[in-house]
């Protein structure tokens, strides 16, 4: 098998559109109302906004090769040999899945829940790599 499963997570634009509705809702007040004091606001979200949009903001995922599960593939990658695993946790507690890394030698490292996929195709990737996945509710 030389397949290579890649996940990539994009950051939200949540931010960028809240702030385009608070600038448009704001300029609406200001229009009905005539209340002039609060356009510096309105230039302050605006310059936010456009800085927001000018920050990098990284790819969030994992990669899997036939080899290592690289944590945070395209932030700083962490290359964990698929050997040295024993087993994943999944607890399916939250929104977010919590990922908990367990070791042959008995040590845990939890991963960080925005890079993983959702649980069952996290399942299917890392069974089809010999390392099960437990404890999914």
């Amino acid at each position: 098998m030389n397949d290579v499963y890649e996940f990539r997570r994009a950051p939200g634009r949540g931010i960028i559109w809240l702030s385009a509705t608070m600038i448009v809702l704001l300029i609406s007040l200001i229009t009905w109302t005539g209340a002039e004091h609060l356009l510096r606001l309105v230039w302050a979200l605006g310059a936010v906004l456009i800085l927001w949009m000018l920050l990098p903001k990284p790819v969030a995922g994992i990669r899997v090769d036939d080899d290592h599960l690289t944590l945070s593939a395209w932030r700083r990658p962490r290359l964990i040999a698929l050997d040295d695993i024993a087993y994943l946790r999944a607890t399916d507690i939250s929104a977010d899945s919590d990922i908990t890394i367990v070791y042959k030698d008995g040590r845990e490292e939890g991963a960080f829940a925005g890079d993983m996929p959702d649980i069952p195709t996290l399942s299917y990737v890392m069974a089809a790599r010999g390392v099960p996945v437990r404890d999914i509710f």
